[in-house]
């Protein structure tokens, strides 16, 4: 079987915000995902979350989420089970899926307590790229620089003033 060939035709493609690094203390902020179905985008999941804490002014940089974009957003509890209904089970593909799926794993076992909502092993751009690209650095910035991928519009706000630079944005 060729390479080409194991990519999945339907699946999500995530991205998460959170108020931090860890999936145990921290919350999502947002909830960012395309849906694809014979590899086009048919369907998009955006929702911004209110973590029910302040977020601070490094991740505020980070991610260019404010608390003010926060205060009148919906809580997890009551998003997390319309984001699972729609993603249908399908495979998650994403940067740093690792790190999504932590906080999504955690939110569910919080939520409904149950862990096994997202069981489907996903596929990680960053670990591809760590194979493909061993000695260069792998950050989503760098991957889109690497592959001359585009970004989509709702990508933009993510990328801090410097990197959309760099990007010729």
């Amino acid at each position: 079987m060729k390479p080409a060939s194991r990519i999945p035709m339907n699946y999500i493609s995530l991205d998460l915000e959170t108020t931090g690094f860890s999936a145990q203390n921290d919350r999502i902020t947002e909830i960012g995902a395309v849906k694809v179905r014979d590899g086009k985008i048919v369907d998009r999941f955006t929702q911004l979350v209110n973590p029910g804490r302040r977020v601070s002014a490094r991740i505020t940089e980070l991610t260019g989420i404010s608390n003010e974009m926060l205060e009148d957003q919906p809580v997890i509890e009551d998003i997390l089970g319309d984001f699972i209904h729609w993603t249908e089970n399908d495979r998650l593909v994403g940067h740093n899926t690792k790190f999504d799926l932590s906080f999504l794993i955690a939110n569910a076992e919080r939520v409904f307590s149950d862990s096994t909502r997202f069981s489907v092993r996903p596929i990680d751009t960053m670990h591809i790229d760590r194979l493909l690209f061993p000695s260069e650095r792998h950050r989503l910035v760098d991957l889109i620089q690497r592959y001359g991928i585009g970004v989509l519009r709702s990508t933009a706000r993510f990328l801090t003033p410097r990197r959309r630079t760099k990007l010729g944005m």
